[in-house]
């Protein structure tokens, strides 16, 4: 017996994302979709601008936006809405009564919010019915942060972090839709983006915390200095990564960390979990967007050969790359639900 969904803010790039991969799904179904007002009462198909790959899939094609209800009617949301538009309607939403697994960065840091990737932390989904609502809110972290940290908790778990620093090389449909169209950078790049560095900073040490129950969520003492870019590819957030560990580690050990890295207890049985989680560079000349991106599904990550900055083998820089739309934002969210479901929090 599948769940009913909703998707909130369906038309966006990351709604079309939720739209795709929740089709056919074996635990959830969509019930609702909502957009603005403009689409309202509109079939989903005749409505959105898609910029998926593959055609709009058949089960929600024909199925008729709703504009912003006061209420949800399934237990269950996503939500892909714009950062204004989730910080009014999540909270209510979740207060009404609804599980709310939103990409939008509004909740992130809220002390009761947990910010799950389930491989990492998916134990912190414990935290969620504590909030003072009927429901919960469940935070993705901002796509960049995703990949991030698949790629250091494995070595976390076997040597110990205390500092990376970090350039992004971030794709356009990280932007989002503009005027429904993916964002254009033809032979250029964006030096800055707003806020992201910021949110790796605080988000990383949050997602690596450790939650003792009955009492609060501890950060993990790693610090994060990030340049963040835009660059001209269309998917895919690489990162080029200069990491201190708090043990000395061989090349080959760090390979093995992240070959062997599968994350906690029963997140590999998850539906949608990827077989390997991390795929390891053999060469200087991986990982690549346009062929890497979309392993697992979307769902794993890609790491280039580790290599040495000092002689004692304690800092290290390599390369990772995640899908900023799938990973990093609505098959992310995805995962994390199923994690709840698996451990008895959502109904069905």
């Amino acid at each position: 017996m599948t769940i009913p969904v909703t998707v909130l803010g369906a038309t966006g790039l990351v709604g079309q994302v939720f739209c795709e991969r929740l089709a056919g799904h074996p635990l959830f179904q969509i019930e609702t979709l909502v957009a603005g007002p403009e689409s309202a009462g509109l079939p989903y198909a005749e409505a959105v601008r898609w910029r998926r790959p593959a055609g709009v899939p058949g089960e929600v094609a024909n199925l008729r936006l709703v504009s912003t209800p006061e209420r949800l009617t399934t237990q269950v949301a996503f939500s892909g809405l714009s950062p204004g538009a989730a910080a009014r309607l999540e909270g209510p939403y979740a207060e009404d009564g609804a599980w709310v697994f939103t990409n939008a960065g509004h909740h992130r840091m809220d002390p009761d919010v947990p910010l799950v990737i389930p491989e990492i932390n998916g134990d912190h989904l414990a935290l969620a019915p504590a909030q003072d609502r009927s429901g919960a809110i469940v935070a993705n972290p901002n796509c960049t942060t995703v990949g991030l940290a698949l790629a250091i908790a494995p070595l976390v778990a076997r040597f110990g972090v205390g500092a990376a620093r970090v350039v992004s090389l971030q794709a356009r449909s990280g932007a989002g839709l503009q005027a429904g169209e993916i964002m254009e950078l033809e032979d250029d790049l964006i030096p800055f983006i707003p806020g992201e560095a910021v949110k790796m900073a605080s988000e990383l040490p949050k997602i690596l915390g450790r939650w003792h129950p009955g009492g609060a969520l501890v950060p993990a003492d790693v610090t994060v200095q990030a340049t963040c870019m835009r660059v001209p590819v269309t998917h895919g957030h690489t990162l080029c990564v200069d990491v201190t560990l708090g043990a000395a580690a061989s090349e080959e050990e760090m390979r093995a960390a992240w070959r062997t890295y599968s994350g906690l207890e029963g997140a590999a049985d998850l539906p949608s979990a990827p077989h390997p989680l991390i795929h390891v560079a053999d060469g200087p000349e991986h990982p690549r967007p346009g062929g890497h991106r979309d392993r697992g599904q979307g769902l794993a990550i890609s790491v280039g050969p580790p290599a040495p900055l000092d002689a004692g083998g304690r800092r290290w820089t390599f390369t990772t790359l995640s899908h900023n739309l799938v990973r990093g934002a609505a098959g992310g969210a995805i995962l994390t639900a199923e994690d709840a479901h698996r451990r008895g929090l959502l109904d069905g």
